[in-house]
């Protein structure tokens, strides 16, 4: 099921109410260029996140939507946060405000104290998406993991889907690139450069493309109406499980738009459930009923990272060893080697499933599939 985005769930729910963005202004005092913000993403209009999370809160609920969802999908799409100094928050933005009332400064500055130190404590703890903070760290790590790689640091990437039997548009910018999985392996798809042409429609994007973590990136230039097929017959994709194919739709002097296709499951690598448990690979499939923070660790390199959205079905298969991390348990049911399909967790808690292969005591020859504690 192709993801809607935060800013376009906004607009097309304030659309359905036949209402005017001067009419949600008035509603709930945002200011005019706050919801233009929000319904665009751009969220740099904001002084801090905090407000930009207060602001789409306030408007989610105006709008009657769901909150948690929103806030799940916001995440989803902000790898790194980036709050701006405190000093940024009270200074002045124009000469104008010079002759400002102190009492009114040192209102606003407690307010700001009181919103940061009590959004920093809720972080501590967890956040909407059933994302905890260490998870939050790890996707910092991932930023500076991409840079070590060689993909420039300036790019920051957005977690996207991409169904089995759909093409999805990827809008990839100087600074934006897309994470997607393609059979549980994360991969990053960017712009590492543009050739203007004479004519627009002459535009060329070097595009590049990576198996996260793997150091290898593969880069093919693409204009419009070009298709690259990329497979395992690629060196720098030869651990890729499956052919991607891109099709390039757009390209200006910034960015480029791409439609990206899955194709078939290569052979070994389809998943089934009713195998015995035995000397079998670690097989689990896990269906989501609602948005979820996932993190897939196989055989030690990390599988997948990021938003999952309801309807969608995950299917892992591991050598050795199987690390799952789910932000919300009760969102998502789990079928393990044929077994009986559970519930994976409790509502709304975070839970880790680990899963080993390990030998048969009562058979050297064999080897049984064990759950470890958390």
């Amino acid at each position: 099921m192709n993801q809607k985005r935060v800013g376009q769930i906004l607009k097309e729910a304030r659309e359905e109410r036949k209402l005017t963005v001067k009419d949600v202004a008035k509603d709930t005092n945002i200011a005019y260029k706050y919801i233009i913000a929000l319904e665009t993403e751009d969220y740099s209009q904001f002084p801090a996140e905090t407000f930009a999370l207060g602001f789409l809160k306030n408007y989610a609920s105006y709008l009657k939507l769901d909150n948690g969802m929103l806030m799940n999908l916001y995440r989803g799409e902000q790898i790194e946060e980036s709050q701006a100094p405190l000093e940024e928050l009270t200074k002045p933005t124009s000469a104008s405000y010079i002759d400002i009332d102190k009492n009114q400064v040192m209102t606003f500055v407690s307010i700001v104290l009181v919103c940061v130190a009590g959004y920093i404590a809720y972080l501590s703890f967890t956040d909407d998406s059933g994302i905890p903070s260490e998870e939050l760290t790890t996707q910092s790590d991932d930023t500076k993991k991409a840079a070590e790689i060689g993909i420039p640091s300036k790019i920051q990437f957005v977690n996207q889907s991409v169904p089995d039997g759909k093409s999805i548009p990827f809008i990839l910018t100087e600074d934006r690139g897309i994470s997607f999985s393609v059979s549980n392996q994360q991969c990053k798809i960017f712009i590492k450069s543009v050739e203007e042409g004479r004519d627009p429609g002459k535009n060329k994007a070097e595009i590049g493309f990576n198996i996260f973590p793997e150091k290898e990136i593969y880069f093919f230039k693409t204009g419009v109406g070009d298709e690259a097929i990329l497979n395992p017959r690629i060196p720098e994709l030869a651990k890729l499980r499956r052919d991607v194919r891109i099709y390039t739709q757009a390209v200006t002097e910034k960015s480029a738009k791409v439609l990206v296709t899955l194709g078939q499951e290569r052979a070994g690598t389809k998943q089934t459930n009713n195998q015995p448990v035995g000397d079998v690979p670690i097989q689990v499939s896990l269906f989501f009923n609602k948005n979820s923070y996932v993190e897939f660790v196989i055989d030690g390199q990390l599988g997948e990272r990021g938003i999952v959205a309801s309807g969608e079905i995950k299917t892992l298969e591991a050598k050795d060893r199987l690390e799952i991390k789910v932000g919300d348990g009760g969102a998502v049911e789990m079928i393990q080697n044929g077994k009986e399909r559970v519930q994976l967790g409790r509502p709304g808690k975070l839970v880790k499933k680990i899963f080993v292969r390990t030998q048969n005591p009562y058979d050297s020859t064999q080897s049984i599939i064990k759950e470890l504690g958390e």
